[in-house]
């Protein structure tokens, strides 16, 4: 088949990225031709400097080593300006942002057959909200990546989806024997945005450490490479990784006992999933997309959202009570390992397929 991916970005760092990037080679591996443009910014008339994507209207072809986070095999196209002469015809087109889906609703059928991949209720924080609802509407076959998201579009959008849970990638991140040291380091991402929770995390902390309960905070991300402010804003330092990937992630979530999520609302949640195949017990707030693999006192001690009292209370569990930890642990390990990569690309192509004859 020939299959197109609209993304709306590339070089961000993040769990749908991730996701869309492993679909995407995978199916390239099963011998399905597959491209991959990325949306341009919008071109305004009456900006002057635009007027040259305008009229010269192009596609500008990255290596696929241009991004360093994943072993990419295709060519990253990206879009001068947002026309359907730049976009080839194939079997399946595939939006995977609203962004994306507005434009891909506007192409015709000969770009092949519209698919839909929602990997969060983005009108949640989007400052676009009514044109990320809109796009929910289209018509398109949807996809999802979490049970959440599949009861969302159907109950607020009267919208039916099929149901694809994003797995690990099993050869990246896997468990190993931890040290002793582990037990009391805790990691957590760092997002700016508000509804990542950062905040209420770091606040959970504070309550932890002053309950003289013994933690190592240890954080990641792409936002801040100087990670003085956070020290400042937090009023300690902790361990801090600037845009770890591939084995250096790997590593930092096989050396601490705790993952911490604090999210208000997650599509799915991959660094915690990551993390779990790790053999890193969770504690995590209901995010929603966590609903699929956090099952609370079984995989993950589970709070609700925007209560760092909770979160704080379910740390301190985990960090003095060790057979809860390692219980835990192993439970979440087993659970993540039931999500698998084949399964998934094999339900893709059958949806695809299944596109195909009913055009016929």
């Amino acid at each position: 088949m020939k299959i197109t991916f609209i993304l709306s970005q590339y070089k961000r760092i993040s769990g749908g990225n991730r996701a869309l990037f492993e679909y995407i080679n995978r199916l390239k591996k099963m011998d399905h031709s597959v491209r991959l443009f990325v949306v341009a910014k919008p071109a305004r008339w009456y900006r002057i400097d635009h007027w040259p994507r305008i009229f010269n209207k192009k596609v500008t072809v990255l290596a696929p080593e241009t991004i360093d986070w994943i072993d990419n095999k295709v060519p990253i196209e990206l879009l001068s300006v947002n026309h359907e002469s730049l976009i080839p015809d194939s079997d399946i087109l595939l939006a995977t942002a609203w962004q994306t889906a507005n434009f891909s609703a506007l192409l015709p059928e000969s770009k092949g057959g519209k698919f839909y991949f929602v990997q969060h209720h983005e009108s949640l924080w989007t400052r676009e909200k009514g044109k990320a609802q809109a796009t929910y509407h289209m018509p398109f076959k949807k996809m999802v990546i979490s049970t959440w998201l599949k009861v969302i579009l159907k109950e607020q959008y009267q919208q039916e989806a099929e149901v694809l849970v994003t797995p690990v990638n099993q050869e990246s991140f896997y468990k190993e024997d931890k040290n002793e040291d582990a037990v009391s380091r805790v990691c957590m991402l760092h997002h700016d945005y508000d509804w990542k929770g950062y905040k209420d995390a770091i606040e959970a902390v504070k309550k932890v450490r002053a309950e003289n309960c013994k933690i190592e905070l240890v954080v990641f991300g792409e936002k801040l490479e100087n990670p003085t402010p956070l020290y400042e804003e937090a009023g300690f330092e902790f361990e801090y990784h600037f845009r770890p990937t591939g084995e250096t992630l790997r590593k930092i979530y096989s050396s601490c006992g705790t993952f911490l999520c604090s999210s208000w609302y997650e599509g799915l949640g991959m660094p915690a999933m990551e993390a779990m195949m790790c053999g890193t017990a969770l504690v995590t707030t209901d995010t929603g997309g966590s609903r699929d693999y956090a099952l609370n006192e079984e995989t993950a001690l589970v709070s609700p959202i925007k209560n760092p009292e909770a979160l704080a209370r379910n740390l301190i569990r985990i960090l003095t009570d060790e057979p809860l930890r390692l219980q835990l642990a192993e439970k979440g390990y087993q659970k993540i390992q039931q999500f698998s990569w084949d399964s998934n690309c094999e339900q893709l192509v059958k949806c695809f397929e299944k596109s195909l004859d009913d055009r016929k």
